[in-house]
């Protein structure tokens, strides 16, 4: 995802294939000021280093930024390369009740979610004027019910399974459906579909949670673009 927000041009999770679906939509990866990953599993990370290298010119011009959960930079099995540790200038860690200023907006740690072997937490986006929020993997728990904003401008939910699903730590439908009731953005996004979701069809999906919840719901689809 490439966030624009008060102009402040934010990647988050970059996950396969994301260095060439940048270039594919005619961004450049030179125009990026903070990377953010939301957890380390590669399906949301694994073209960091490749994003990082482009971004900063093979380490010539170090980009801002890099937002992530410690175990993404730390530890025994660290998903950024050593060697590109110089390419980006900054590294903050997210966590629950963490605020990371840049320039004209803050970036902040919420929720703790519960997934599999990734340190995990929603994100949220504040600038004066508009309010995004990330709401990452992870098993639905009644704790996510607290700590992420109301009414944003825009909540984008990791909506995996069109029904609750046993054994798999991710969000379905049904989940994202009391969230909704309880957070009421003024316009969400459902992506992050399995195989059952996409035969489920993630826009007849989108549309019920609309008719349930009385907000707009949209289903992603590869490309897309949305205004908030």
């Amino acid at each position: 995802m490439w966030l624009n927000i008060d102009g402040v041009n934010i990647l988050i999770d970059p996950g396969p294939g994301s260095l060439v679906r940048i270039f594919e939509r005619g961004f450049d990866t030179r125009d990026i000021d903070v990377i953010v990953v939301s957890h380390r599993h590669l399906d949301h990370c694994a073209d960091l280093n490749s994003v990082v290298e482009s971004a900063s010119e093979s380490k010539k011009n170090p980009k801002d930024m890099l937002v992530c959960p410690s175990d993404v930079v730390e530890g025994e099995d660290p998903i950024l390369l050593k060697y590109l540790r110089k390419a980006l200038r900054e590294y903050k860690y997210i966590g629950e009740n963490v605020e990371i200023p840049y320039k004209n907006i803050k970036i902040l740690g919420t929720v703790k979610h519960i997934h599999q072997g990734a340190e995990t937490y929603g994100i949220e986006f504040h600038s004066k004027n508009k309010k995004v929020i990330y709401v990452p993997c992870g098993r639905f728990y009644e704790g996510m019910l607290e700590g992420y904003s109301e009414n944003a401008d825009l909540m984008v939910f990791n909506t995996t399974f069109p029904v609750k699903t046993e054994g798999y730590y991710h969000l379905s439908a049904q989940d994202v459906e009391v969230m909704l009731h309880r957070y009421k953005p003024k316009k969400a996004v459902i992506t992050h579909f399995s195989i059952a979701m996409l035969k489920a069809d993630p826009e007849k999906i989108a549309a019920r949670l609309s008719r349930k919840t009385g907000l707009p719901v949209i289903a992603a689809y590869d490309g897309m673009r949305i205004d908030f």
